[in-house]
């Protein structure tokens, strides 16, 4: 084991475990391991395959826990000023929401669960939210913003998943006040009818079908809470989607947030006009919204949040310094739309530690932060040990304990396949990282930490990489005890 230390964090000490005290039981012996897939997608949206045939390969793979989270809807439109509805171009594709087969998934999910006792299988929708259009009548393109920009719920009723505040969706569309502004067109019917007497016949009759038209379109004169017409409004819908799952019980998580535009250009009408998909990397949305769960810490995708100082370190130095109720985790997400080569379905996978063969104890886990990520399907690292110890307890990830000064990081790093490999891993302090370790499988080790001052939290996290796979680790925070001077 090689250890590159810190220049300005020399007071940290590489140390024996008999330094600290005597052995005890590791906190995280009182769990045991679920492997799950998070973000599955099937045959009722954009995957290729049955719920079934996936919870075979999920078998076959070691796979303990299925989090399928199918498209609730895929429907994008674009409509003429005023006739929005009525002269339009839409286009779907299969999802549950669009085919009005959502009871029938869940349904599905709650079969298969029973059929294969061997998994845990939970059910979620991936949302878009939001989309917007941008119009260049010269180059005749439109372009869709923000289409990849989705969001996952977890752990509602099927009532609750039926009702998301989604474009398209039921969700978006209420009565209200503001339902008799699209009554507006009742003018121009009464003109047309009664009040134009003595008009011209051309002018009255003009207005009257136009108002007709317009009246048609209105139908049913739900006011909706967003269109796709009026450009950005920022992380407006996705923070009303988050406050809609968490104040009934549920669970939100960010997907692929630094992920391009999978969509490509499309020529419409003849080639007449060009539709282009645009949606940038959005990790800042990260930042910007509150009271997810987690995010997708680990995925297909080049990670760039999940680095000392960036994105991940600011939301949780955020709840360090009291700006947010709850710290945010990571987790592992597999994206899974079919098993080509180099997709299957055990190559990402967040690992659950557990105290019981649920779907509510993995719910549990997930919303306490106790799990890690980690990628590299047969040749995955295993994260055997991750805890820190104080002079009054021991904790895992997703937790905090107090101290009174001292803190003692245990880590100890295996493959899953028992092989022998190099690893390199960084061990981060709220942010910085406070050394480097390399060796190899199994790496063990203890690292005491002596500098936990009275007021002040702090976290650990890790970050672990070999030529095969790669781990990301949940935060386990220690508060100082006693008041700062």
């Amino acid at each position: 084991m090689r250890l590159v230390p810190r220049p300005w964090a020399a007071w940290i000490g590489l140390v024996c475990w008999a330094a600290v005290g005597p052995p005890a039981l590791r906190a995280q012996e009182d769990y045991f391991e679920l492997r799950g897939a998070v973000h599955v997608h099937t045959n009722f949206s954009t995957g290729k395959e049955s719920i079934e045939k996936i919870a075979k390969l999920a078998v076959e793979h070691g796979v303990e826990v299925l989090v399928i989270t199918d498209n609730d809807i895929i429907k994008v439109r674009y409509g003429l000023p005023f006739l929005r509805d009525l002269l339009c171009y839409t286009r779907t594709e299969r999802a549950p929401f669009t085919d009005g087969t959502l009871g029938e998934y869940f349904a599905e999910i709650k079969r298969l669960g029973e059929k294969y006792p061997q998994l845990t299988l939970i059910g979620g929708l991936e949302s878009n939210p939001f989309y917007y259009w941008g119009v260049d009548l010269f180059e005749r393109t439109w372009t869709m913003h923000s289409y990849d920009r989705h969001i996952i719920a977890l752990g509602l009723s099927e009532k609750e998943f039926a009702n998301l505040p989604v474009m398209h969706g039921p969700g978006n569309e209420e009565w209200n006040w503001t339902s008799l502004l699209l009554l507006w067109p009742l003018i121009g019917v009464a003109y047309g009818l009664f009040l134009g007497a003595g008009h011209p016949g051309g002018l009255r009759l003009g207005v009257l079908g136009i108002s007709a038209l317009c009246l048609i379109n209105n139908f049913p004169f739900k006011a909706t809470y967003l269109d796709a017409y009026n450009g950005d409004p920022g992380p407006g819908p996705y923070q009303r989607y988050i406050d809609y799952v968490t104040s009934r019980g549920g669970m939100v998580l960010w997907p692929h947030p630094e992920a391009k535009s999978g969509i490509p250009p499309l020529e419409i009408f003849g080639g007449l006009a060009r539709f282009v998909s645009s949606t940038p990397p959005h990790p800042e949305d990260l930042v910007d919204s509150y009271d997810y769960t987690a995010f997708a810490a680990l995925n297909a995708d080049n990670i760039t949040a999940t680095e000392p100082g960036r994105h991940w370190d600011t939301i949780l130095g955020q709840y360090l310094a009291g700006q947010r109720p709850r710290p945010i985790w990571g987790e592992g997400e597999i994206d899974y739309h079919w098993d080509p080569k180099g997709n299957q379905i055990h190559d990402i996978l967040t690992v659950f530690l557990v105290k019981e063969r649920s779907a509510e104890a993995v719910l549990e886990a997930l919303r306490q932060g106790r799990m890690y990520a980690v990628r590299g399907g047969e040749e995955q690292l295993v994260l055997d040990t991750f805890e820190v110890e104080s002079e009054v307890r021991r904790g895992i990830a997703g937790e905090e304990i107090p101290s009174r000064g001292m803190a003692k990081i245990s880590i100890r790093i295996d493959k899953l396949n028992g092989a022998q490999e190099e690893v390199k891993l960084r061990l981060i302090k709220s942010g910085q990282v406070i050394a480097q370790f390399s060796g190899l499988t199994p790496l063990e080790f203890q690292q005491v930490d002596t500098g936990i001052h009275p007021g002040e939290k702090v976290y650990y996290r890790l970050l672990v990489q070999s030529p095969t796979s790669r781990l990301t680790s949940n935060p386990i925070f220690v508060a100082g005890a006693g008041r700062a001077p």
